[in-house]
């Protein structure tokens, strides 16, 4: 049976509408995380 662990992030965003999203710290999280032997899933914005 396999296991499933979840993690969820939250990210600042900015701009006068709160649309703007960090590009490259989203990248670096992702990118560490992914090291770590994380998979994303699903995105909302």
């Amino acid at each position: 049976m396999k296991k499933f662990e979840y993690k969820i992030i939250n990210t600042e965003v900015e701009g006068f509408f709160g649309s703007k999203v960090d590009d490259y710290y989203l990248s670096e999280e992702l990118n560490e995380l992914g090291l770590e032997g994380w998979e994303l899933v699903a995105m909302v914005l």
